[in-house]
């Protein structure tokens, strides 16, 4: 084994040099542009992007070669274990995705940190780990692909993006990277064997439809939406490519100003006070108050889900957010000398924030707090606190004479107060009549005798959220806040396409919202008691048939193999629905045939004419 692992090294030593120059003079090149480690995500993934396709390179052209036949047959028929020799070409690749990736990245963040003024967290190392993960899982999925010599297990390209792509802390999503690198590992080497066109048997069997089973259905829910949804376009049916929305759906509401959805919802109330509400609403300069993230940033992020730095031009100071000291840490402009730190309470202040702040203008908002930035003292006023276990969504809205904020658990109306230093005063709140992350938007209309609030909810109709609606609540001069009108939202999509990620296959669906649920990823989370997403009988009686139409087609495709196997798939199918069929097409491409009899070593009696 260790003869064959330095064998496979030297034939990527050549390679491995040119590519760690070339990386790290990529690395260098990207640096002196931009700052890499202060971009928001998605220009930050280009990086880990690349990496895992020079990785799948790495393994088409390593099995490209050692999968041909006479070379094959050298390679397995040694005095070897098969487990050994896979191990040794892993290594092998392993330790150049280490020393062309990971080694250049190491180099690259240790010298912005060492050697520069620029802001380096722990996050950042660990960033290196998360692209060697990436770059790993994409040479094991490279292997398999091409020793298994089906073109329709592409489909596990999918599974580490399902796994890895979430915005968690560098420590949490290590995790799920792990697990992705261990289902890879058992796929490649199910298919590691001396007749590579065999389907693996037993454990392998299991190891390879797991991968497998998590990108069928990937494939399947995105591939079939994106079908459906340009189908209806090319109809001209499509609910948001239409030059008129449906009447009375979720489309209507948000295309819809806030003047007329207030009005929509006025017309059909019985209250007597809804004339003259209507005539004030047309002059009232209505506006709406929107859930202006849906997410705040999580300490010790891969990624940047938000804005991390900004400038001070007078004094010549950019402040980068150091995720280890929860503050901004300043440097100069033009000498990158250390300029300070800036806490919670403006320049000076050492105080850290209690979570990573999101900046939008002049304001700074953290989960339970609103500062706005004092230019001229460079200090953090204090204009929103709010209690523990309540989030902010954004900052205030200004709507007339008031200012509007709105959490995950109520709308809040402050005005300014006397004291210009003093943080707002809060006049009156509203519990929000439904779960917040379903809602898109408050319409507010102040009036003369109070104010109008229209909540609009639907946002989560298109994934299944039941109890879409839009309804209309005024407010009296005293805060007393009394329900006017409630209308239910129509259905803009078939309802089977907005439960389409559950009814395809219940257990995938459950087992792929598993890495959102026990991640902390910064969700804002509904108030307690939330009512959880009901399936209507159409979609439970769809989820059926779809699993019986597959534990049949399973039934008929294996009707000439084992007993044992033909009723395992068909359990699976059962309880995973098309998934598991599409995986069966993948790993037994050909429904086996019944062995032939053997021809009879006697030769059969041949009739002789009797004598004469």
């Amino acid at each position: 084994m260790k003869d064959l692992f330095f064998a496979e090294c030297r034939r990527f030593r050549n390679l491995a040099i040119v590519g760690i120059l070339v990386h790290l003079m990529l690395l260098v090149l990207a640096s002196r542009i931009t700052e890499p480690l202060m971009q928001r995500w998605q220009p930050q993934s280009i990086f880990p992007l690349l990496h895992a396709l020079a990785a799948l390179a790495l393994a088409v052209y390593q099995f490209g070669s050692h999968r041909q036949s006479s070379r094959w047959l050298w390679l397995m028929h040694r005095p070897l274990p098969r487990g050994r020799i896979f191990a040794a070409l892993a290594l092998a690749a392993l330790a150049v995705i280490v020393l062309v990736i990971g080694l250049p990245m190491l180099l690259a963040v240790s010298g912005t940190d060492r050697m520069s003024g620029r802001t380096v967290d722990l996050r950042h190392y660990l960033a290196v780990l998360y692209s060697v993960l990436a770059a790993a899982n994409a040479w094991l999925a490279g292997a398999y692909l091409m020793l298994c010599g089906r073109r329709a297990a592409c489909v596990v390209l999918a599974v580490p993006f399902l796994l890895m792509a979430h915005m968690a802390t560098g420590t949490a999503i290590l995790l799920p990277g792990l697990l992705s690198v261990a289902l890879m590992t058992a796929l490649a080497y199910s298919t590691f064997a001396p007749d590579r066109t065999a389907p693996p048997r037993g454990a392998g069997m299991i190891a390879a439809a797991i991968p497998l089973l998590l990108g069928c259905y990937f494939v399947m829910l995105w591939g079939g939406s994106l079908g459906f949804q340009y189908g209806q376009m090319l109809a001209g049916v499509h609910p948001l490519n239409r030059a008129l929305p449906p009447a009375g759906g979720y489309t209507e509401l948000v295309r819809s100003d806030s003047p007329a959805n207030l009005q929509r919802m006025l017309a059909a109330s019985n209250d007597p006070r809804a004339a003259h509400w209507r005539r004030q609403v047309a002059l009232s300069g209505a506006a709406g108050v929107l859930p202006a993230h849906d997410a705040h940033p999580v300490r010790q992020e891969l990624g940047n889900s938000n804005a991390v730095q900004w400038s001070d031009g007078d004094l010549k100071i950019i402040w980068s957010f150091n995720h280890d000291r929860m503050m901004y840490e300043g440097r100069d402009m033009h000498t990158d000398a250390p300029r300070g730190w800036y806490g919670r309470g403006g320049m000076g202040d050492l105080r850290p924030f209690e979570s990573v702040p999101l900046m939008d203008g002049k304001y700074i908002v953290t989960r339970h707090h609103l500062f706005a930035h004092e230019m001229h003292t460079r200090r953090l006023r204090t204009l929103i606190s709010l209690p523990a276990g309540e989030t902010m969504t954004g900052r205030t809205k200004e709507i007339g004479m008031g200012q509007y904020l709105l959490t995950n658990r109520r709308l809040i109306a402050y005005r300014e107060p006397l004291d210009a230093g003093a943080p707002l005063e809060e006049v009156y709140s509203v519990a929000l009549p439904g779960p917040f992350r379903d809602l898109a938007r408050v319409d507010v209309a102040r009036l003369l005798d109070g104010t109008l609030l229209s909540f609009n909810f639907g946002r989560r109709m298109v994934d299944g959220q039941a109890g879409s609606r839009q309804q209309l609540v005024f407010v009296d001069a005293n805060g007393r806040a009394q329900a006017i009108a409630i209308r239910a939202l129509a259905h803009d999509l078939p309802l089977l396409f907005e439960h389409k990620a559950w009814w395809l296959s219940p257990a995938c669906h459950a087992l792929l919202s598993l890495p959102e649920r026990l991640l902390d990823v910064g969700l804002i989370e509904d108030a307690p008691g939330a009512p959880a997403p009901a399936r209507p009988p159409a979609v439970v009686a769809a989820a059926l048939l779809a699993a019986l139409l597959s534990g049949g087609f399973a039934w008929w495709r294996l009707r000439h193999a084992a007993p044992r196997s033909r009723l395992a798939w068909t359990i699976g199918a059962l309880l995973l629905g098309p998934p598991c069929a599409a995986c069966l097409l993948i790993l037994r491409p050909h429904a086996a045939r019944p062995a032939l009899p053997a021809a009879s070593a006697t030769p059969s009696p041949v009739a002789v004419p009797a004598a004469a």
